[in-house]
């Protein structure tokens, strides 16, 4: 009963933080999800050009922030690229009231933390804001590939987490994908290879230091891998608007189930 009141009282600072403009209010400790890299990179999106990573978490990241909101948490969203140019990708960034970083990956450039310079990595800015915030979570939105050419058959699912935080987090991401998306009815075809939760923890190598910092801030954070652009199956599923938000509400479920058990 504490926990159902806590959740409405929450929902109602939400409401009244965005009749005041759309801001968190300051204190609140919110779930940071980060869009996927600003690419166009071979990799960064389908073989046929029809799916884009940065260009879809854009279009259904409101999509997770929606759910976990209406649970009663606090949540923002970051775009650490440029602000999108298309009309639909950019009204679909201002509906969600994503926060434009406008500090996009450029090839190998790294940046240092703020807070731990030791640590260096692409993704950077918005851990720093993370950490600014006190962050409950960071939930970095990916697609995967393996290669720039299609796959008939999809590798095993990956979700990325920081080793001392992330592995309760992931694994609850984990499950809701098993439950409601992979190799479900009306779910993402998968061929029986599941996903897997895989700590990360890459001490001085540059390309991932950004879950290093939030480690060291103590904040859990997961990228999520799960879906995969360079096969058909995949690709066909998230191409349905429907089953994109499917997709992102199984993947806040996760999130919110996890929100749950620290209360």
């Amino acid at each position: 009963m504490i926990s159902f009141w806590k959740k409405k009282c929450g929902a109602l600072l939400l409401a009244l933080a965005v009749l005041s403009g759309g801001a968190i209010a300051e204190g609140e400790r919110p779930v940071v999800l980060d869009i996927g890299h600003q690419s166009t990179a071979r990799g960064a999106g389908s073989p046929d050009g029809a799916v884009n990573e940065y260009e879809f978490w854009c279009m259904y990241a409101g999509e997770v922030k929606a759910v976990i909101e209406d649970a009663g948490y606090s949540c923002v969203v970051l775009n650490r690229g440029n602000a999108p140019t298309k009309k639909a990708v950019l009204e679909a960034c201002e509906a969600a009231d994503v926060v434009q970083l406008n500090r996009p990956d450029r090839g190998a450039r790294r940046y240092p933390s703020t807070h731990y310079p030791e640590h260096i990595g692409c993704g950077m800015v918005s851990a720093d804001y993370a950490i600014d915030r006190g962050a409950r979570c960071v939930v970095f939105l990916h697609l995967n590939s393996v290669g720039n050419s299609w796959s008939s058959t999809p590798p095993r699912g990956l979700i990325i987490c920081n080793r001392r935080h992330g592995n309760a987090l992931a694994e609850s991401v984990c499950e809701a994908m098993r439950r409601d998306i992979l190799d479900r009815p009306g779910g993402m075809p998968n061929a029986g290879k599941g996903i897997s939760v895989v700590p990360r923890y890459i001490g001085s190598q540059p390309s991932a230091g950004w879950m290093n910092a939030l480690d060291e801030a103590g904040i859990p954070a997961i990228v999520f891998e799960a879906v995969y652009v360079n096969n058909r199956g995949h690709v066909s599923f998230i191409r349905n608007d429907a089953n994109a938000r499917k997709l992102a509400r199984t993947i806040a479920s996760g999130v919110v189930n996890w929100l749950e058990k620290q209360d």
